[in-house]
């Protein structure tokens, strides 16, 4: 089971793979730090509503119900706004756009899904125990180098190297998946994601949705380095239009291998949406090379 995790570790046995700064105060890392407080304000009030709503339908005494109406309502208006935040968030696609002073286009990028953490210490060691007959100390290091690469994964630089750490983790939840997750057992993992457009919770045992987040996290960030290339030079275009045509190809495997996610942008029709939005900054990217280049006559 060694190859289960990468040999990315230092000299006392903690992963070399580390996340940004979650503190970092950019622009992109104080958006992506507001998006994960609303996200979890969200979760919370869906929560509230959700009790709410079975308090409405339990009670018998007409007082209460209207109370419980009342604040029904209220929490009702509360998710509303939050929700509205977020999508204005979500709108806002200046501060990862090139700081070139020459006029151009935006480029539509993606924020990230946010996650929280997993603690997958104990359910792994008893099912070392079990299955596999072994000491289960003896994978105690190689569990804490997972469960740190899961952590920095959350938090991702925004240039190649996080795209790096991405890939890795998501390369290394192959190997989990057939060494640890057997089709007639559950270990009690869950894995918890927020959706990236509507910030509404959902929670799945599975490691096919927690491998399908991760690529939606690796296709938002080919997003995120697209809109940000200066694309007043050849260069830069061509480096958003390699960006964006990678995003849309991880989108479409998401289509054809990730279908039943229970989140929204992870649906079907939205991710179709974005394939074709990608795509249509391909072309946007194509036009403005073609501009440059002086190739007039070709772009009519």
């Amino acid at each position: 089971m060694t190859e289960v995790i990468a040999n990315g570790v230092d000299s006392k046995g903690g992963s070399l793979r580390k996340g940004s700064d979650p503190l970092a105060q950019t622009v992109r890392g104080k958006m992506q730090n507001r998006r994960q407080k609303l996200n979890y304000q969200i979760n919370k009030e869906m929560r509230m509503r959700a009790g709410a709503e079975n308090l409405f339908k339990a009670a018998t005494n007409k007082k209460l119900k209207e109370q419980v109406a009342l604040e029904l309502s209220f929490v009702n208006s509360n998710l509303q706004l939050l929700k509205e935040e977020l999508e204005e968030l979500n709108s806002d696609v200046e501060a990862y756009q090139t700081d070139s002073l020459t006029t151009s286009v935006p480029m539509i990028p993606l924020g990230l899904k946010e996650t929280k953490d997993v603690d997958l210490n104990i359910p792994f060691k008893d099912f070392i125990l079990e299955h596999y007959s072994e000491d289960q100390e003896t994978y105690e290091k190689e569990i804490k180098n997972l469960m740190a690469l899961r952590q920095a994964m959350r938090t991702p630089k925004r240039n190649e190297e996080g795209l790096d750490l991405l890939y890795e983790y998501y390369n290394q939840l192959y190997f989990v998946e057939n060494r640890f997750f057997p089709t007639d057992r559950h270990l009690g993992i869950y894995f918890h994601w927020y959706d990236s457009l509507t910030g509404v919770p959902s929670t799945q045992k599975t490691v096919a949705f927690e491998k399908g987040s991760v690529l939606f996290n690796i296709a938002a960030l080919y997003t995120q380095l697209g809109a940000k290339q200066d694309r007043s030079q050849k260069e830069g275009i061509e480096k958003a239009i390699d960006n964006f045509q990678r995003a849309a190809g991880a989108f479409r495997y998401l289509t054809d291998n990730f279908s039943h996610a229970p989140s929204m942008d992870m649906s079907n029709a939205v991710l179709n949406m974005l394939i074709y939005l990608m795509l249509a900054q391909v072309q946007e990217s194509v036009f403005e090379k073609k501009m440059i280049g002086g190739d007039r006559k070709s772009v009519v």
